[in-house]
């Protein structure tokens, strides 16, 4: 056990180094950062995985700074709990649910601490980063002879205004992403290794609670009440609105791909028809409502 440790350790050490300075590399190395927890976890204990998160901190200092920590904390908890949910044979979603989970609780904390201890808010320069490309491409519009709408200006600050205010959904998908690619590039490998990983059930039987249906009738009742922009409860209902409807999208796709499978659609049309949904928004809002018709009326036993 202690030999395989010190293995995973060293493992972890590459990634990190790679993760840290190589420009393009690293964004892809970063991603295998939970998978020597991951092992671990598996093939030994909780107790175990923990000591060897406590050496990867201590590693991870001294290769980086206490400004690289938190990375390795993240990564080596969310590693620890997939591992651990692999090895008792959980439902893929759940294990996707509770590393997400996971990386939104060192997301947030690690934004608290970039704001209140090291006074650097990442929103606040993102949108100022955005702001300056945007008065540079007036600049530019202005240099062709082209005079910028007072409209176009209106609609980017309302568009900064929107983003400041969903950060808390934001959030949340990047959690979701960062969970579900962390998995997508580990279990190929856990599988060469012979260790337990499971199956992803369907997505086409992928179905929401239907209580998710009474939290979006609150929401839009709520929503008929004046708030005022800005306040907790605005942030509230609002984030609550675009979380839900992220999810009803989900429930929308999964019903298609239901349908599909049973008229007997070929693959290749329904993820062109995912794909292009993808960069038409209208077209999910409709499938949106598709998911809200499909939780509430159960279509799929219709077909």
């Amino acid at each position: 056990m202690i030999t395989e440790a010190a293995i995973q350790l060293a493992l972890f050490a590459v990634l990190f180094l790679v993760s840290l300075y190589v420009p393009l590399l690293g964004m892809i190395a970063i991603l295998f950062l939970s998978l020597p927890f991951m092992i671990f976890t598996m093939r030994h204990s909780y107790a175990y995985a923990l000591l060897l998160l406590v050496a990867s901190l201590i590693i991870s200092t001294l290769i980086g700074s206490l400004l690289s920590l938190p990375v390795a904390l993240m990564f080596g908890t969310a590693g620890i709990a997939i591992g651990g949910m692999l090895a008792k044979n959980k439902s893929r979603y759940m294990i996707l649910l509770t590393s997400a989970l996971i990386f939104l609780m060192n997301i947030v904390i690690d934004y608290v601490i970039s704001v209140k201890f090291l006074q650097m808010d990442i929103i606040q320069e993102t949108l100022s980063a955005f702001r300056q490309s945007f008065e540079t491409a007036m600049q530019i519009m202005k240099g062709m002879g082209q005079t910028p709408t007072k409209q176009l200006q209106e609609q980017f600050e309302q568009g900064l205004e929107l983003i400041k205010y969903v950060t808390p959904t934001l959030f949340v998908i990047a959690a979701f992403l960062l969970a579900y690619a962390t998995m997508a590039v580990s279990i190929p490998i856990l599988k060469r290794l012979k260790l337990p990983v499971g199956t992803w059930p369907p997505f086409r039987d992928f179905t929401l609670p239907k209580s998710l249906l009474w939290c979006y009738l609150l929401v839009l009742v709520i929503s008929f009440i004046p708030l005022e922009k800005g306040t907790f409860a605005y942030l509230a209902v609002l984030n609550v609105y675009y979380l839900l409807q992220l999810l009803f999208i989900v429930q929308g796709f999964s019903f298609l791909y239901y349908a599909a499978n049973k008229k007997n659609v070929p693959k290749g049309i329904v993820i062109g028809g995912t794909i292009l949904c993808l960069f038409l928004p209208f077209l999910l809002y409709l499938i949106a409502i598709l998911g809200i018709i499909d939780l509430g009326f159960d279509l799929r036993k219709r077909i």
